[in-house]
């Protein structure tokens, strides 16, 4: 009787979860609205979209002709208070010169219980702020006041757009869950667009019509108006308890994956006109930046360093030397300003200044090049953290900067960055080193460079240490780092106030002293760094044994894949090899009574691979090989479990220890 009793209660509870009221209409708030304290679908989240509408729809204007009116109407509740930041609002919108968007008909209210009373608080509009983003983009900002855990908070506004051209994509999915998401979409039928709904892993419903829609495009020469009926395609998309896009480990960029629905204009056919196509491709785009921007012309600057150039031409017997010294020349003469752009103006200011960002550096390597008669060209990027470019929806707008390709005749490519600034040739920032760049004017090239896989990227470790009767180990290490790896050393070098501060960090991370430490190769054309190392470490005696790892300095040392599901896929920063060979004396009157097993496993494709190689070479003395190789970097969700285990076994035999016993 008991049992049914509480399979009764948990029903009752269950229904009323699933019963509390939520209102989709816009300024009507629910008392399970202002009650509820937390998601049943996601009891973590801080906060969750109770609903988001969208509605686009065309107008035409006399002026501008047809425009794009977007709608957004948005509730939140707010369930923890580190969900209050969701009352911090920023509307982009596009303005540059006289093409400008406007957004209006903005409100936002707060609504709290108070004493058992629901309490609103509107948005004054003192407290509405419009900012410059860029020389393209504005925002509308604005924090909805008396935001606390627990309250609900809603707004709305419109975007009003001149570019017929475009359909804003609408996303289903956020970094909070939610319930319900719509987005209605009337497009005239003299605009063809594609559409694409199934971005993402969450399922969209989508719904599609016809309805009739009348427009008023002017005057007749007696004063009539004169309307046009238009047989419109009328789109509706719903989604449903979407959850949270949450970030997850080795994923370079996070909205990458995010559900939604994009569109893409692939033509129009207005009365008594002619069909034209307008999808766009990368190639469009190119001309664009030829034809249209200051890309183009910039890109034809001339060298400010002529004579230098002159110079290394003349003083140099091939072309990958005259590269190589004219980047060197370009590092030596304009600080980088670590900052980053795409057009590249105004590179002679950073000429003058000796100072600039990656773009304004790169339009001036660019002329260098060419004046050294190197086949030489931009390559056109979006940066890791901006998300990948699309190999269909081109646009402008997703360009974010650009690298530098250098060609010699036998074929070798070379890429190169102005905020690199601790490699030579093919070693940049791992933000920059993106699976698809678009090569500008690369006549007769391959399009879509892949950029993650331009060196041999490798750590070399070789060691010879001992152990004595108390404990003390003593070593002589050798480390030679290439590429991608050097570049990550150097930049930890230098961001210690001196070699001081490295040396105590290292110490102090690894439980060590260092005797003695040079290191070379740390210079901003250097693509090796070399370490030679000597050093003391103390292991604890326990009873008559002593337990030591003999990889001494893991690699591994605990699996970064430890979720029981994955729904992203899994992107490292870029291949590489990790080598470490090692003898190990142990102490006179001491044992080798346990040692590590060999593990020598792949991933399939050999996309990994891990060899750990241990043996008696003496009876006092150990012998190590250990290598780790990453091939492959990208990975889809269903490799994940393949994943999670390699990388457990990896982990694992990291820290796997060498048993000495007393004799």
């Amino acid at each position: 009787m008991k049992k049914i009793y509480f399979t009764l209660c948990l029903l009752l509870c269950a229904a009323f979860v699933f019963s509390q009221e939520i209102s989709l209409k816009y300024g009507k708030i629910t008392d399970d609205e202002l009650k509820m304290t937390t998601y049943d679908k996601d009891t973590t989240a801080v906060a969750v979209v109770l609903y988001e509408d969208g509605y686009t729809s065309y107008t035409y204007n006399n002026t501008v002709g047809f425009q794009v009116i977007l709608d957004i109407k948005k509730k939140v509740k707010i369930l923890k208070q580190e969900g209050v930041s969701e009352a911090d609002i920023s509307i982009p919108y596009y303005k540059s010169g006289n093409d400008k968007e406007t957004v209006s008909n903005l409100d936002a209210t707060a609504y709290n219980i108070e004493k058992g009373k629901v309490i609103k608080t509107k948005l004054e509009k003192k407290y509405i702020f419009d900012e410059e983003i860029n020389n393209r983009y504005h925002q509308v900002k604005f924090s909805i006041p008396n935001v606390k855990e627990g309250t609900v908070i809603e707004y709305k506004y419109r975007i009003t757009s001149p570019y017929a051209s475009r359909i804003p994509d609408w996303n289903v999915q956020s970094h909070i869950p939610v319930m319900n998401s719509y987005y209605e979409v009337l497009i005239p039928e003299y605009y063809h667009f594609k559409i694409d709904a199934a971005k993402g892993f969450e399922r969209i419903q989508v719904e599609e019509t016809k309805q009739n829609q009348n427009f008023n495009i002017g005057y007749s020469s007696s004063g009539q108006a004169v309307n046009v009926t238009s047989d419109s395609r009328l789109l509706k998309f719903r989604a449903k308890d979407m959850p949270a896009l949450k970030d997850e480990p080795y994923v370079w960029y996070l909205n990458d994956y995010i559900s939604g629905v994009r569109f893409e204009l692939s033509g129009t056919k207005f009365p008594n006109d002619f069909y034209k196509p307008y999808t766009s491709t990368w190639q469009n785009i190119e001309e664009t930046l030829k034809e249209k921007t200051d890309f183009g012309s910039n890109v034809k600057m001339a060298n400010p360093y002529k004579t230098e150039v002159k110079t290394i031409v003349e003083e140099s017997v091939t072309e990958e030397e005259i590269i190589t010294k004219i980047y060197a020349l370009i590092k030596e003469k304009i600080r980088w300003n670590e900052s980053y752009s795409f057009w590249g103006n105004n590179a002679r200011d950073a000429v003058k200044n000796g100072t600039g960002d990656n773009g304004q550096i790169n339009m001036v390597l660019l002329s260098m090049l060419k004046d050294a008669k190197i086949n030489a060209y931009p390559v056109l990027i979006s940066r890791r953290n901006y998300g990948r470019l699309p190999y269909t929806h081109p646009s402008l707008d997703k360009l974010n900067t650009f690298l530098v390709a250098a060609e010699t005749s036998d074929g070798k490519s070379f890429y190169m960055d102005g905020s690199a600034v601790r490699g030579g040739l093919n070693v940049l920032p791992v933000n920059l080193l993106v699976d698809r760049g678009w090569p500008y004017n690369n006549v007769g090239g391959e399009k879509w460079v892949n950029l993650t896989n331009l060196a041999k990227n490798q750590q070399l470790i070789a060691q010879k240490a001992s152990i004595d009767e108390n404990g003390k180990m003593t070593s002589e290490m050798t480390t030679r780092y290439n590429n991608q790896i050097a570049y990550n050393v150097k930049s930890d070098y230098f961001s210690a106030k001196d070699s001081v501060e490295y040396l105590e960090n290292f110490q102090d991370k690894n439980n060590l002293t260092v005797d003695s430490y040079v290191i070379e190769g740390i210079e901003p054309m250097s693509n090796t760094v070399s370490e030679k190392m000597t050093y003391t470490k103390n292991y604890e005696i326990v009873g008559n044994y002593i337990y030591i790892n003999p990889l001494i300095f893991t690699h591994l040392d605990k699996n970064p894949f430890t979720q029981s599901e994955r729904k992203l896929p899994i992107e490292f920063n870029y291949p590489y090899t990790y080598i470490s060979s090692i003898i190990l004396t142990i102490p006179d009157g001491y044992e080798i009574e346990e040692l590590p097993s060999i593990l020598n496993m792949s991933l399939p494709e050999n996309a990994g691979k891990c060899t750990y190689l241990i043996n008696r070479m003496t009876d006092n003395t150990i012998q190590l090989n250990y290598r780790f190789d990453l091939n492959k970097i990208i990975f889809i969700q269903s490799d994940y479990e393949l994943i999670k285990e390699f990388f457990g076994k990896v982990a694992s035999k990291n820290t796997e220890l060498v048993v000495l016993k007393k004799i």
